[in-house]
């Protein structure tokens, strides 16, 4: 944990309801104004709330900034991931990425770093150095895409990096 920041539980327990219960198609985790990475949005199964970061200022952490249920779509995901570069900021998320390979159904989660080209230097440090601690708390990752513009973005890169046996 290199840049000090660390993880709150709801992290990892949002990461296993979209692994093991499939509760969600994505979440997306940030690092707050006081350098928390917090959630923003859950949804799930035509459910949608806001959640409020609950991070204490004194304590950096990462936190889960918002959880997009099946009702959502991977154009909602990169949607969220664009208002941040709107502010400046970089992001990490999961996306429960489905395809089909062949005639064969495959599902692989897929860990993102958006690190867009226009956030500031800071930010992209604090990400870059924070990422092994939240990763490493994920097992069961099987693609792990970092984007800084639309072209990384783009499904067809997604589907890419998924279509390997491991990223």
């Amino acid at each position: 944990m290199a840049s000090g920041v660390g993880i709150l539980d709801e992290c990892l327990r949002a990461y296993e309801e979209v692994k093991m219960g499939h509760r969600w198609l994505y979440v997306i985790y940030k690092v707050s104004e006081n350098l928390q990475i917090c959630v923003e949005e859950r949804g799930g199964h035509g459910e949608c709330s806001s959640i409020v970061s609950w991070c204490l200022s004194e304590n950096l952490q990462i936190c889960v900034e918002e959880r997009g249920g099946h009702d959502k779509t991977y154009h909602d995901f990169v949607n969220t991931l664009k208002e941040a570069e709107k502010l400046k900021q970089c992001r990490y998320a999961i996306f429960d990425v489905r395809f089909m390979q062949g005639d064969i159904p495959q599902e692989k989660l897929a860990f993102f770093l958006w690190s867009p080209d226009t956030a500031s230097i800071r930010q992209k440090m604090l990400y870059a150095s924070s990422k092994q601690a939240l990763r490493n708390n994920m097992r069961g990752i099987q693609a792990e895409i970092q984007c800084c513009d639309d072209t990384d973005l783009a499904m067809s890169n997604v589907l890419e990096r998924c279509m390997r046996k491991y990223t």
